[in-house]
């Protein structure tokens, strides 16, 4: 999938060594998703700017889970797509992991890699006349069909 992380924060930095490691092509040509991350000593909580998609509810669910501060949610502040979200994150440690987190596990949700969008699919299922596909004159040596 392809991604654009911008921001020279630390927490960019690690985000997209995680993703490099997890075969994400970083790109800021046609990206699927862009997130900004900026860091600021006067913000006091995490903060999110969006516009309402699946992409900002993945990263506020896992953003949730990792941190117990109150998260703001900004509308209207610049951002136009669904898939672009701006965070701005406290220069914090516990903080910028639970960003970092965050946003990892909410991109590889998003891109089917976490094993759970896949979990309840169940076993992979086979067509049960395989042999159908094989060419008339090799379907006649399979034992026990007939043409």
């Amino acid at each position: 999938m392809r991604v654009n992380i911008t921001g020279d924060s630390p927490t960019a930095k690690a985000l997209r060594g995680y993703l490099a490691r997890h075969d994400f092509h970083l790109t800021g040509h046609r990206p699927a998703f862009t997130v900004h991350i900026d860091e600021q000593a006067a913000a006091a909580r995490p903060a999110l700017d969006s516009v309402h998609g699946e992409l900002e509810q993945a990263i506020l669910r896992h953003l949730r889970k990792q941190t117990g501060t109150p998260i703001e949610i900004h509308t209207a502040g610049g951002i136009s797509s669904d898939h672009e979200v701006r965070l701005i994150v406290p220069m914090v440690e516990d903080e910028r992991r639970a960003v970092e987190v965050a946003v990892f596990r909410a991109l590889l949700e998003m891109s089917r890699q976490d094993g759970a969008a896949n979990a309840g699919a169940g076993p992979v299922q086979r067509s049960a006349s395989w042999h159908a596909r094989l060419p008339r004159w090799l379907r006649e040596f399979i034992p026990g069909k007939s043409k």
